[in-house]
């Protein structure tokens, strides 16, 4: 699972997780930009007393009931939608929330990951009006229209764009997987970009936690090299 840590503290949005307690037990430097709000003062505090979140009418959205909270039992995840977060001088800036689930330390109990971005997933609008209303951008639900009935959104993956996800997952960047492959650091992009569109998601961080959410991550082949890995972080 540090792959996908190290991949959301890098990540140029802002990226927070909650327990099964509902504290925050993980605030990357995008959110300390994003809300003013260091990480020190973030982690171990309540979400909904660090977040202070409001829905496009204004009316609380976190709170001790929050439906967000409770996926850490599982659950699909909301889409995304536009929300109001308090920062820390006490004003209100726009954002999209979207969420996913990556596995936790606990049997049957999940890590809730927030993502927030300025703009829709999948958008290259601007941030959304107060009076807007949260749409589902074409994911998951495009998905499994495209894949039919019964069958998960990754039965949609070549075998390529099965391995590729694999070695993602695995925290092999770009360039070391087009070595172990031979092929372009381009050609292994493009996968990623079709195997992402195929899952029905947004992001390579998604990709990833769809890769542990759903056992897909295999061992890497035992005849690579340690060099065939180690070429830079994740990207």
């Amino acid at each position: 699972m540090r792959v996908l840590t190290d991949l959301l503290f890098q990540w140029v949005d802002g990226a927070f997780a909650v327990d099964a307690h509902r504290r925050v037990t993980f605030w990357n430097p995008a959110c300390e930009e994003l809300l003013g709000i260091p990480a020190h003062e973030a982690i171990g505090r309540p979400c909904m007393d660090v977040l202070r979140a409001c829905d496009g009418s204004g009316k609380r959205y976190c709170g001790t009931d929050c439906s967000v909270a409770r996926l850490v039992r599982g659950g699909a995840a909301p889409m995304a939608e536009p929300l109001w977060l308090g920062q820390k001088d006490g004003a209100r800036r726009p954002l999209w929330l979207s969420v996913i689930l990556v596995p936790s330390q606990w049997r049957d109990v999940w890590t809730v990951v927030h993502l927030l971005q300025s703009r829709a997933p999948g958008a290259t609008a601007r941030a959304p009006e107060r009076t807007a209303v949260g749409k589902d951008p074409g994911g998951a639900r495009s998905a499994q229209q495209r894949n039919g009935p019964g069958l998960p959104p990754s039965a949609l993956l070549t075998a390529r764009e099965r391995e590729i996800l694999c070695r993602i997952a695995r925290g092999q960047p770009a360039q070391a997987i087009s070595r172990a492959l031979c092929i372009s650091a381009v050609t292994v992009r493009n996968h990623i970009q079709h195997l992402i569109a195929k899952l029905g998601l947004h992001s390579q961080i998604e990709a990833v936690a769809y890769a542990y959410r759903n056992n897909l991550v295999a061992a890497i082949p035992q005849r690579e090299t340690a060099s065939d890995v180690a070429d830079g972080n994740p990207g």
